[in-house]
């Protein structure tokens, strides 16, 4: 934990550190150059600017983001605009990048990479929440959802979770919330996946070997051989367990045969106990035969305690982190919409290393009351971000490796003689490009056509759209 500067931003910035926005200043300006745009190169300070108001955002909620610049007295917001105008903090939301895209492996290649575009910023928090911060004795893995709605081919369907459409990621997080390691699913490698579960945990729980955690996790990841061998690494594990898995004994007591409150269990430490169901439970740390009462509700309203294993009581008191880290981050989260399939990852990711600096910032014995509400630590980190070029924390300028000033070009113009001129005006294709006629500041419509003749982009063959036509007519 940084006990040099528990402040909120400090605490961010040891997770999300200055390096990195450096690093993302010289990418989004290399990005830009490489689009062949002209553009004046970005500076830390105005990324810094950039990251605050996506902050604030996530707090007071308006339909787009160009609200906050509207003429409409109310939805303006008169701190954000002064901070940058709506044109920047547009170039700005389209432009942002973190990898270099000339570098990027092609698909079918030894070293591709499907979170190319978001590794630098993958490893740079998974580095930093594992060196920063000590998690507690127990932890949980569970599956988490980025909202994600667009076309990817990342995108999983989870019926059953609150958030059905988007990325799928794996998490360990301790008692506290805190996120300590993650894993995001791309997919399956080949046609039949298997041991997926096992793999996933291994990885997530390389940084804990010999030293003696506890461990929980549901029946996706759960079985007889992973058990064994985080055994073997001092990491001592509960699961819920299916019956049907390998290693597993028949012996058990047939469900229907078992009243509510009963349990059996089996060598090698499996436990079954029903409540209103069988619930089977495969444990490495606990003792089968421990009993605790737990307190159940009858229909009649009535309170009874029922007879439960310890390890059931044990693991429904630790499974939960990963949803306590998932209801944190719900407390006015960025949640950016864009149709760029890695934004949505980049801003998750942001809002996972705010939440990881406002548990640690609840467990530093300096901190305020005021600033452990999400809301007000969120605010207090986005004030700070917008002042730190006049506090002189991070300097108003361009990076020594960063791309060149070059100068705008103007909108081109197209003289109303040659536009309706009666010589042949030749449509022809062209790489994308704004249209002339009907794309405006508000609304930009691209096209990959062209008249030769006028040297300007024109919509054609498109639902009835006449924009070449129309152009070139009084």
């Amino acid at each position: 934990m940084n006990r040099e500067d528990p402040s909120p931003l400090g605490l961010l910035l040891s997770l999300f550190s200055v390096d990195f926005m450096e690093n993302m200043v010289f990418q989004t300006n290399l990005y830009a150059t490489q689009s062949e745009k002209n553009f004046n190169p970005i500076s830390l300070k105005e990324l810094a600017t950039f990251l605050a108001i996506n902050i604030l955002m996530g707090i007071k909620k308006l339909p787009s983001y160009r609200d906050f610049w509207s003429s409409d007295e109310l939805l303006h917001d008169n701190y954000v605009s002064k901070q940058m105008p709506v044109k920047s903090f547009s170039w700005m939301l389209s432009h942002f990048h973190l990898n270099d895209n000339s570098l990027q492996p092609h698909r079918g290649d030894e070293n591709f990479d499907k979170l190319y575009k978001v590794q630098p910023l993958l490893s740079h928090l998974s580095e930093r929440f594992e060196r920063v911060f000590r998690p507690g004795k127990c932890q949980a893995i569970d599956e988490s959802m980025i909202k994600f709605k667009g076309r990817s081919s990342l995108k999983q369907y989870m019926p059953k979770k609150p958030i059905k459409r988007g990325y799928k990621v794996w998490m360990r997080c301790d008692e506290s919330g805190f996120a300590s390691q993650f894993q995001i699913y791309t997919g399956k490698v080949k046609e039949v996946e298997r041991n997926l579960g096992e793999r996933v945990v291994k990885t997530l729980t390389e940084e804990l070997y010999q030293k003696h955690h506890r461990l929980y996790m549901d029946n996706f990841f759960t079985s007889y051989d992973l058990f064994r061998f985080l055994d073997t690494q001092n990491i001592y594990c509960s699961g819920t367990v299916n019956l049907n898995r390998k290693n597993l004994p028949k012996t058990l007591t047939e469900d229907k045969k078992l009243k509510r409150g009963q349990f059996d269990w089996a060598v090698s430490n499996e436990v079954t106990w029903k409540d209103k169901r069988c619930v089977a439970m495969l444990s490495t740390q606990d003792n089968p035969t421990e009993i605790v009462f737990v307190e159940r509700t009858e229909k009649d309203g009535k309170k009874i305690k029922v007879p439960c294993p310890k390890v059931v009581s044990d693991y429904n008191k630790n499974m939960g982190f990963v949803d306590h880290f998932d209801h944190l981050k719900s407390l006015y989260e960025i949640d950016r919409k864009s149709k760029k399939w890695w934004h949505r990852i980049f801003f998750h990711f942001l809002d996972v290393a705010i939440v990881n600096s406002f548990i640690m910032y609840k467990l530093h014995p300096s901190s305020e009351s005021e600033l452990k509400v999400m809301k007000n630590f969120r605010l207090d980190i986005a004030r700070s971000l917008m002042s730190l070029g006049s506090a002189g924390k991070l300097k108003h300028r361009v990076l020594k490796s960063s791309t060149p000033v070059t100068v705008k070009k103007p909108k081109q113009f197209v003289p109303e003689e040659k536009r309706i001129q009666n010589v042949e005006h030749i449509p022809k294709k062209c790489k994308s490009r704004r249209c002339a006629y009907c794309s405006t500041t508000g609304k930009p419509h691209r096209t990959r056509w062209m008249c030769e003749t006028c040297n300007v982009g024109l919509c054609m063959f498109q639902k009835n759209v006449t924009c070449f036509e129309k152009f070139h007519k009084k």
